[in-house]
C-alpha cells in the first residue's frame, strides 16, 4: 500500500484533488488541519491517502513511485527527526551545564563549585507552581524537589528548568515493542476501555511493522459489540492488503491462530470494556486466554484525570500487561498524569499517539520527549 498526502485550501478540493489523481478507490486516513509553509498565518486542509494501485506513464513511472515512496512514507523519517531533535536538546542542556560550571564531565560537575548565584527561593517556588499546574502529583513534585537538593549547589536560575526536566526523566518508566522477529511469530494484543481509539492505534502500529519493518501482518477482531468496528479494521485491512480475520467466541480464536501460523505478528484488537463492569473485563479475557499472547498493551487517553487513570489501570490488570499505550496526546491539556500513571503502577509506557492520522501519529515512547511534553506542552521538541 502508499501513502500520499493532499493540500489544498478546502477539504473539498484536497479532496477533489485526491479522486483525480488515485480514483474513488483511495482511502482517506486521516485528516487535519496544518500551516501553509510558505505563509504561517495560512491554514491548509491536509489529507492522508491511501491506495493500492498508480496509474501512470511508462515514462514517468519510476520517477514518481520513487517521489512517493520518499515523500510519502514518512513515518521513520519523522522517528529519526524527532530522536536527534531530543539528542540534540540533551546535548545543548550538558553544555550549557558546562559553560555554568567550566567543566565538561559528569565527575566535574558533581565536585565542582557554580559560577551562578543559588536558586533563589521564589525560583523554586515557580517550578514548583509549574509541575503543580501540569498536574504533577505532590509524591512526584517531592521526589524531584528531593533529587534537586542533591545539586543545590551546582543549580541556577540559568539551568534550573534542565536539571527539573531531568528529575521528570529519570522518574519515567519506558520500553520499547521488540519487533526482531524469531522463528515463531508474535501475538499483541491491546486491551483498554472504550472510546480511547484502540481500532486507530492497532492500525497504525500494523502498518508501521508492514511498511517499516517488512513483516507479514495478519488481524484478528473481537470487537463485535461496538456499531462498525469491525468495517473499520476491515477497511483498512482491504487497503493495506492485510489479512483480517473475526472472532466471535473464544472457542474459535485458536482456529483463527492457526491460519495466521505463518504471519510475522498478529495483532487482536479486543472490545472497549467499562472498567467497572467484571463481567465484561472477563469476557474480554476469556477470548484473550483461549491463545497465547506474547504481549498485551493497556491503551488510556491523555485526557483522563490521573485518579481515572490509576483505578483503570488497576481493574484491567487481570489482563497482566504489560505497559501503556497513551493516546489523544495533542487532545490533553496537561500531562502530568503520564508521569503519575507509570510512578502509581510502576509499568513503562510504550508508545504515544497524537492524532489520527494513520501511521504518523504514534511516538515511540522516550523519557526525554515526555519531560518536555509534561513540563513545556509541546508535543515535539
Amino acid at each position: 500500500m502508499y501513502i500520499k498526502k493532499y493540500r489544498a485550501s478546502s477539504l473539498k478540493e484536497a479532496t477533489q484533488i485526491m479522486k483525480e489523481e488515485l480514483g474513488s478507490e483511495a482511502l482517506i486516513l486521516g485528516t487535519r488541519v496544518v500551516a501553509d509553509e510558505k505563509d504561517r498565518s495560512l491554514k491548509l486542509y491536509e489529507i492522508t491517502a491511501g491506495y493500492d494501485k498508480f496509474e501512470i506513464t511508462a515514462e514517468t513511472k519510476e520517477k514518481v513511485v520513487k517521489q512517493n515512496l520518499t515523500k510519502d512514507i514518512s513515518f521513520s523519517d519523522e522517528i529519526k527527526k524527532m530522536t536527534e531533535n531530543i539528542y540534540q536538546q540533551n546535548k545543548n542542556q550538558k553544555q550549557k551545564i558546562s559553560e555554568v560550571y567550566g567543566v565538561s564531565s559528569k565527575t566535574d560537575i558533581e565536585t565542582a563549585k557554580p559560577k551562578a548565584a543559588p536558586v533563589a527561593e521564589d525560583k523554586m517556588k515557580e517550578i514548583i507552581k509549574n509541575l503543580t499546574e501540569k498536574e504533577v502529583q505532590k509524591s512526584v513534585v517531592l521526589s524531584i524537589i528531593e533529587q534537586l537538593k542533591k545539586y543545590k549547589n551546582f543549580l541556577s536560575k540559568d539551568n534550573l528548568e534542565n536539571y527539573v526536566q531531568t528529575c521528570l526523566s529519570s522518574l519515567i518508566l519506558t520500553k520499547t515493542l521488540d519487533l526482531n522477529i524469531k522463528k515463531q511469530n508474535k501475538v499483541i494484543a491491546l486491551v483498554g476501555p472504550t472510546g480511547v481509539g484502540k481500532t486507530t492505534t492497532i492500525a497504525k502500529l500494523a502498518l508501521i511493522a508492514k511498511i517499516i519493518h517488512k513483516l507479514d501482518v495478519g488481524l484478528i477482531s473481537i470487537d463485535t459489540y461496538r456499531l462498525g468496528a469491525i468495517d473499520q479494521l476491515k477497511s483498512f485491512a482491504d487497503v493495506s492488503h492485510t489479512d483480517f480475520l473475526v472472532a466471535y467466541e473464544p472457542k474459535e480464536m485458536p482456529a483463527l491462530l492457526k491460519k495466521f501460523s505463518k504471519k510475522d505478528i498478529v495483532f487482536i484488537d479486543t472490545v472497549g470494556r467499562n472498567h467497572k463492569n467484571e463481567a465484561q473485563l472477563k469476557s474480554n479475557l476469556e477470548f484473550l486466554n483461549s491463545v497465547k499472547v506474547d504481549e498485551t498493551f493497556l491503551v488510556l487517553s491523555a485526557t483522563s484525570s490521573t485518579r481515572n487513570l490509576t483505578e483503570i489501570a488497576k481493574k484491567f490488570n487481570i489482563f497482566n500487561y504489560s505497559s501503556f499505550i497513551i493516546t489523544k496526546i495533542d487532545e490533553a491539556v496537561v500531562h502530568g498524569n503520564i508521569i503519575n500513571l507509570s510512578a502509581k503502577t510502576a509499568k513503562p509506557i510504550a508508545f504515544l499517539t497524537n492524532g489520527q492520522i494513520i501511521p504518523d501519529d504514534l511516538i515511540s515512547a522516550d523519557k526525554d520527549y515526555i519531560a518536555n511534553l509534561i513540563y513545556t506542552g509541546q508535543l515535539r521538541s
